[in-house]
């Protein structure tokens, strides 16, 4: 059976890391597939759990020279937290937990490297002791084998063992060497000694100080998933009685218990309101800064925050299927993918090791051989060689701004599916939109109810209780309750414009059987035994319907208000005609018009016709329009768009929306709509506002910015470095130094997207 499971991986210090344990865990016999994320410090393995464990996969990471621990999805507990279960939490604290002991281990290392090594300063330049020389050996050798064991455990068998050097290959040689060379002319030679006892020790101790930083700094750059955890309420007020509630945990709140929810308070979990009214603050899930207006029927998500009211709600969906818990995975999921641009860093890290070794022998040859220079300055050459190559930099570079950026998207409202989405945004040059719930609120009202004609007694068929002669009241009251009872088993926008209609009317729905609705045009079944047809004017010829053109006349006039027209038949007979009208978000034209600025064409592809089409479109300065389109022909439509060389991106919300969605480069779907369509997107705008989808492309830009200027500083900062070094110019102190401070500032570079603001 195929599962997936993360494996949090706190120990890794370099990109070779993350390659040496894609490929051990990779070459494990039922082992799908593997992607391990540096700065996130976790591993996601899908594999066949007939063939292979995850105790199996735990001991493989073990086996290479790294910590691992178990991720769980424990499903057989109960949820909490507004979206995750136990085990989700215990994992999520255990991992917490572990990385804070890790950060807490280099802290104490780091002080006690640095008191020696104060005191090996303090011997070297101001007291003289006897046995000086031994002394010291032995103070570095305690150094060395508490502050740097991680260097030298990790670093060395995976060297010599299995011939894949890593980081730790690089500062353990270098560490190693100057060590070396210092114990032997300490114990085997006469004094005056030259030794770099101290060298060894403040290298160590500087390298360990730039992993600690490293370390915090990585802590703070993957806080998004922590402080979306920390929003979901921990106790809700359920009713049990009139006027009575009970506190209980989130996880205890079942799929239909109400909830009272007081002034101020988190809601705990997503529902509808059933009772009451409040003003709600949803910017920490939606990103929007404005607080919403709650009524009756209205839904609330959870972890969002309650006005000055109180209200009841009943609750529809907890645990993992919260709108927290979904936002929470899909930020999970960014940040273990990769963009195209860190397989290219991940290539060049597996031999930038090997590259740093070669240069190393070539620099020691160099100055002892051709050089003719003493042993003991060859090998502190070399050793500055060794310390200040830095692939952690490389590594960092790419996964380090993915965290960062998915994060800072997810508190913004837009989330970011895979990474390399945000890379795939930048070029696009087109966006097609849906209109309906796209650009549109998809909240459309009957504006007109026209009946062809009132007969003069009961129609065959379409019984009228009897009534003869008919009142026309009576007549079209009946068919607007006939229609209502089978628009309610759609979902359609439309179709609920049509049931509110009739709720507003107090008609009682009747019960619609055999019930089909065929996308794009309309749907049909039969309600108190008569066959009804709800559609275009090409849905109801499919059915067989005759066309009236009195009708036709009017719908004509209707659609030339921007109103959408629907005919309806009973038996066989059109009877009439309903027009609803939508209008734009507010936000929509802004939107565009930011669009066009930037040089992006938009289109608009609706299943509507022409003239509510360009109705809509003229408002919101869209000027290539496409009506009347279905499913299909809107794949059709991006693909002609692609094969034309145009990079296609599409915005929908909607069933129909799925296909093309899925089709184009870059589908963008709105949080607000349908399940599927959310699944077939590759960003998700939470709120449903356009306006997030220009703010997902400037943060798309940004982070791509900040990827380049990591990488940058990263290869300039190697290809100075090391050459400096080797030429005998740089002291392998300032090495250690410069080396533990790159990756620092690469990550520190990351972190001011942070501060990103859309402009």
């Amino acid at each position: 059976m195929h599962e997936s499971k993360m494996f949090h991986v706190p120990d890794m210090d370099c990109a070779s890391c993350v390659s040496n344990i894609e490929k051990d865990v990779g070459e494990m016999k039922g082992v799908h597939e593997i992607s391990v994320n540096f700065a996130a410090e976790k591993a996601q393995v899908s594999y066949d759990s007939d063939v292979v464990k995850p105790d199996d996969i735990i001991k493989r990471i073990k086996d290479s020279g790294y910590t691992a621990f178990l991720v769980e999805e424990d499903k057989g507990k109960e949820m909490k937290h507004g979206g995750m279960d136990h085990a989700d939490m215990d994992h999520a604290d255990h991992a917490q937990v572990e990385s804070r002991k890790e950060i807490k281990s280099k802290l104490y290392k780091v002080i006690f490297g640095a008191v020696l090594s104060i005191l090996l300063l303090v011997m070297s330049f101001a007291i003289d002791l006897p046995n000086e020389g031994m002394l010291m050996l032995i103070i570095t050798a305690v150094i060395l084998l508490y502050t740097d064991r991680d260097f030298f455990v990790r670093g060395i068998p995976s060297f010599i063992l299995k011939g894949r050097p890593n980081m730790d290959t690089l500062v353990s040689l270098g560490v190693s060497a100057a060590f070396i060379y210092s114990s032997y002319v300490v114990l085997f030679t006469e004094p005056p000694h030259e030794e770099y006892f101290m060298d060894a020790a403040i290298i160590s101790t500087f390298i360990m100080f730039g992993r600690y930083l490293e370390a915090k700094a990585k802590g703070s750059a993957g806080e998004a998933i922590k402080e979306l955890l920390e929003l979901s309420a921990k106790v809700a007020h359920k009713i049990v009685g009139q006027n009575k509630t009970e506190d209980v945990p989130i996880d205890q709140v079942q799929k239909g218990d109400e909830l009272m929810v007081k002034p101020g308070e988190k809601i705990p979990v997503d529902g509808v309101i059933v009772e009451g009214q409040a003003v709600i603050d949803e910017s920490m899930v939606t990103g929007e800064s404005i607080p919403v207006d709650k009524k009756g029927n209205d839904k609330v998500i959870g972890a969002t925050v309650n006005g000055n009211t109180s209200f009841t709600m009943k609750a529809e969906n907890v645990g993992k299927e919260t709108m927290l818990a979904q936002i929470v995975k899909l930020v999970e999921q960014a940040q273990m993918s990769k963009a195209p641009i860190q397989k290219l860093v991940d290539k060049v890290a597996n031999y930038f090791v090997w590259g740093v070794l070669l240069i190393a022998i070539v620099t020691f040859s160099g100055w002892y051989f051709g050089m003719g220079l003493e042993p003991s300055r060859a090998i502190i050459y070399t050793v500055s060689v060794l310390i200040i190559a830095c692939p952690c930099a490389l590594g960092l570079a790419t996964p380090i701004s993915i965290v960062v950026g998915s994060g800072k998207g997810a508190s913004m409202g837009i989330l970011v599916k895979k990474a390399d989405s945000l890379e795939k945004i930048k070029k696009i040059t087109t966006i097609c939109f849906d209109k309906t719930g796209t650009i549109t609120e998809a909240k459309p009202k009957v504006t007109d109810f026209v009946v062809y004609e009132v007969p003069e007694k009961a129609a065959d068929g379409f019984i009228l209780d009897g009534t003869s002669p008919v009142e026309k009241d009576k007549y079209e009251e009946k068919l607007a309750q006939y229609i209502a009872s089978l628009e309610y088993k759609s979902e359609h926008p439309l179709a609920k414009a049509v049931v509110d209609y009739s709720e507003k009317k107090n008609f009682k729905l009747l019960d619609a059987k055999n019930v089909e609705a065929v996308t794009g045009k309309g749907i049909f079944g039969v309600v108190g035994g008569s066959e009804v047809v709800i559609g275009n004017k090409e849905f109801l010829e499919s059915k067989k319907v005759m066309r009236c053109a009195e009708l036709d006349e009017k719908s004509e006039k209707l659609s030339e208000d921007g109103k959408t027209v629907l005919f309806f038949a009973i038996d066989g007979k059109q009877r009439g005609i309903l027009a609803l009208q939508d209008k734009e978000k507010p936000s929509s034209k802004k939107a565009i018009e930011l669009l066009h600025k930037a040089g992006i064409k938009t289109v608009m592809m609706t299943g509507d016709n022409e003239k509510v089409a360009n109705s809509i479109a003229k408002e919101v300065c869209i000027y290539e329009v496409f009506a009347k389109v279905t499913p299909a022909g809107k794949v059709e439509k991006i693909k002609e768009l692609k094969e034309k060389g145009e990079f296609v991106a599409m915005v929908g919300d909607g069933i129909n929306d799925a296909p093309a969605l899925a089709t184009a480069d870059v589908g963008i779907a709105m949080g607000t709509g349908t399940d599927i369509a959310i699944e077939s997107g590759d960003i998700v705008l939470v709120k449903g506002d356009l306006m997030k989808a220009v703010e997902a492309i400037e943060l798309s830009h940004a982070t791509l910015r900040n990827i380049k200027q990591n990488l940058f500083w990263a290869f300039i900062y190697n290809s100075v470095g090391i050459p400096v070094a080797a030429l005998g110019l740089l002291n392998p102190m300032f090495s250690a130094v410069a080396m533990a401070f790159s990756s620092v500032s690469v990550v520190l570079n990351a972190l001011r997207l942070k501060r990103f603001k859309a402009k």
